[in-house]
């Protein structure tokens, strides 16, 4: 048996506390039942590891989001635990403050005690050990980690994982440990900048300006001091977030809801504009300061499709009623799209609809289009069986494509009240 603290205890719904392979950790636990047996620690042949979003460094109060992988070929199931303590008492001070991203994990206290989402451990006993509930047979497991609001030196991070076989007993699974030292970025930092041009754009398409509810892309520097998705960040009556790590934006004064942030660019929901069409201020902040205001030009529709590039061409996100992507023949992944075929294309900025579906918040169902869009593909025009929102900020056509298309890729063009996508969208066709 292998003594604490480089341990895992066998237990599908996690481990006991200080079983991370942090110091403090009692060998005489393992007189207990439950030890993993068989290989060493480390000797598995494989391993497990943190990935940090930010590098081996923290921002003060700035959360972020943390990848536990552990990696064994032979493994049939998957648990960790880990914690963060303060270098300057690495045993018994816990550094910042754990969340869980949606279900798969928990918080237990060095007592034993489960903590809840909004509690804290008790403050003779700090120390907070998140971990899996019950094992996983996906090798990862996302974390969200808040530091301390003030710097604090150097933390610590101790993890252990269990690459189990999955033969219901401690026999047979392997136990891998890592170590990793974060240091405090320092105070300060560049305040973000937008793009002089065509930093505000439609998301699909990349044509400056922005549309209520439309999906908006914000490109510049220093946008975000992390890079991560809203995932975990929808809360339980499915309002999207308006702020990400510090990141938020506003449009006119009103917040967008922010669904991806990166230091170079930020995916966004464009706020309800109340039919405001014209210049528009847009701004950035971020923990480090504010942008200065982006003038962009909201209009009632700005619209685009959601493509993809092949072989220096441009084709429509587009798929089957099966699922199946439409693209260039002979391309792995993709078909062809068919004469006679329902084929449903993707875009978003097209306008309002009735019934009007407010940003910022989960839909799913149909609202048409307020206005008809003429579509023509390969110069042929076609009416879609529905135009519409299908989800918040996504357009959906539903369109039969064309029986007397000839084989080849053909020019898609789309109109609303005169205004058109972008142009270069070509639709693979084959009989």
């Amino acid at each position: 048996m292998v003594a604490l603290p480089t341990l895992v205890w066998a237990f599908s719904s996690g481990p006991d506390p200080r079983s991370d392979g942090g110091p403090g950790g009692s060998s005489a636990a393992c007189a207990q039942s439950g030890c993993h047996v068989g290989t060493a620690v480390n000797a598995g042949g494989g391993k497990v590891e943190l990935q940090f979003p930010d590098g081996l460094t923290y921002t003060p109060g700035l959360k972020q989001r943390i990848k536990v992988v552990i990696t064994d070929a032979t493994a049939r199931s998957y648990g960790f635990q880990a914690s963060a303590r303060l270098a300057s008492n690495e045993a018994n001070a816990q550094a910042g403050r754990f969340d869980v991203v949606g279900t798969g994990t928990f918080i237990l206290c060095q007592d034993g005690r489960e903590r809840s989402a909004s509690g804290n451990c008790a403050v003779a006993t700090p120390l907070e050990f998140i971990e899996h509930s019950p094992a996983s047979t996906v090798n990862t497991f996302d974390i969200d980690w808040t530091p301390p609001a003030a710097a604090a030196g150097n933390i610590r991070f101790y993890v252990a994982g269990n690459a189990a076989n999955s033969n219901n007993s401690s026999s047979g699974d392997k136990i891998y440990t890592a170590n990793f030292t974060l240091t405090p970025k320092a105070a300060g930092g560049n305040p973000p900048v937008i793009t002089s041009t065509n930093g505000v754009t439609n998301g699909a398409s990349f044509r400056p300006g922005a549309v209520t509810g439309a999906w908006t892309t914000v490109f510049g520097t220093n946008l975000s001091p992390s890079t991560r998705d809203w995932t975990g960040a929808i809360d339980a009556a499915g309002n999207f977030p308006t702020s990400l790590d510090g990141v938020s934006v506003t449009i006119d004064g009103k917040p967008a809801f922010i669904y991806f942030i990166s230091p170079g660019q930020l995916n966004i929901q464009a706020p309800d504009l109340a039919g405001k069409t014209g210049p528009v201020a847009v701004v950035v902040k971020t923990p480090a300061g504010e942008s200065a205001a982006y003038s962009a030009i909201a209009a009632k529709e700005l619209p685009g499709l959601f493509t993809y590039s092949l072989n220096s061409k441009t084709y429509p996100a587009a798929v089957r009623l099966d699922a199946a992507v439409i693209g260039p023949a002979g391309v792995a992944g993709v078909v062809p799209a068919k004469p006679g075929e329902l084929i449903l294309f993707f875009g978003t900025g097209f306008g309002p609809t009735n019934p009007a579906v407010a940003p910022g918040k989960i839909f799913s169902g149909a609202a048409r289009l307020v206005d008809s869009v003429i579509m023509r593909i390969g110069g042929i025009a076609v009416t879609p069986d529905f135009s519409g929102l299908s989800s918040s900020g996504l357009n959906q056509f539903n369109v039969t494509i064309p029986s007397a298309l000839a084989n080849g890729e053909h020019a898609i063009e789309m109109l609303i009240n005169s205004v058109p996508i972008q142009t270069g969208v070509v639709l693979a066709v084959q009989r």
